[in-house]
């Protein structure tokens, strides 16, 4: 029996010589590549970031490790740090990258072609968006802990002798797992009714002012109104996530920006709730893929 195909990661080094580091590019499919870059700049690297394509594309940019700022030709600027993504679709873009100096650079780019979502029914992502040179931002910002665990599982596909198999089907549980993020989640009218989503709106501003605050759902509950069956379904239906997941993403979005300021990650943990460095730990390691002293003071 012949073994699934293996395939071939095309590498180009850094072309700067204060840069040690690599791109490398894998062609999954027709309409279906990766690339994995991995850049440790001694002195402050700019890049011009350019993209011409005959046809769209959405290209899942993942952020895995260390920084980086982009500045588009618009005078707009995306700041890309370990823990976010950025999901975009476009056929043309032109702006500049910039690395700063000593510090290790990290990011997977998942790009699949129009036609090819048209194949896999994802041309939901594409209505109300015109066909032009303009990039149309679909998400920006901090992804959960299920993106960062696949996008590393890519990662570790790539530094190992992996078959073809393997790795398609990483790279589209990744895109399927986006998809369904960007995806509106479906609503009952009849069960989300105006007061209904008052009230889970309370609740979600209740966990970003208190997240600091050891909170439960029968708090959250008393709070708003309402009880823990109809609280945990509003946020699936409204937020597509569940209260306690949302109050970790809270948290450690706090707990990141503390941890750059140069707070100490016992004084960052009971800032954010929780009552032990030990539990504060295990859970940023979670969701970020790294730990806390890892970030500490490196604003």
């Amino acid at each position: 029996m012949n073994s699934a195909p293996r395939f071939c990661w095309q590498r180009q080094p850094s072309a700067h010589a204060s840069c040690r580091g690599f791109v490398d590019r894998l062609q999954l499919d027709e309409g279906l590549s990766m690339a994995y870059c991995q850049y440790q700049p001694r002195r402050e690297l700019r890049e011009p970031g350019i993209a011409e394509r005959d046809i769209r594309s959405l290209t899942i940019a993942i952020a895995l490790e260390g920084s980086t700022v982009t500045h588009a030709r618009d005078g707009s600027q995306y700041h890309f740090r370990a823990g976010h993504s950025t999901v975009a679709l476009f056929s043309r873009s032109h702006g500049e990258r910039f690395f700063p100096a000593g510090q290790q650079v990290r990011q997977l780019r998942l790009i699949i072609d129009e036609p090819l979502m048209e194949q896999y029914a994802l041309t939901g992502l594409l209505s109300g968006r015109q066909r032009d040179n303009q990039v149309h931002s679909l998400f920006s910002g901090q992804h959960g802990s299920c993106i960062q665990q696949l996008a590393e599982r890519i990662v570790a596909l790539h530094s190992s002798a992996s078959s073809g198999l393997e790795i398609q089907i990483a790279a589209l549980t990744l895109l399927a797992e986006q998809a369904r993020l960007l995806s509106p989640p479906p609503v009952n009218s009849r069960e989300l009714n105006g007061l209904a989503q008052d009230r889970l709106i309370r609740a979600r501003e209740l966990l970003q002012q208190h997240y600091d605050r050891p909170l439960t759902v029968a708090w959250l509950c008393t709070q708003v109104g309402t009880n823990e069956f109809a609280l945990k379904q509003g946020f699936r239906a409204l937020f597509d996530t569940t209260p306690h997941r949302m109050l970790t993403e809270i948290r450690m979005a706090h707990a990141w920006e503390l941890l750059e300021s140069g707070l100490h990650a016992s004084t960052v943990a009971w800032k954010v709730g929780y009552q032990h460095l030990s539990s504060f730990s295990a859970a940023f390691q979670r969701f970020y893929g790294r730990t806390p002293t890892s970030v500490s003071g490196k604003r």
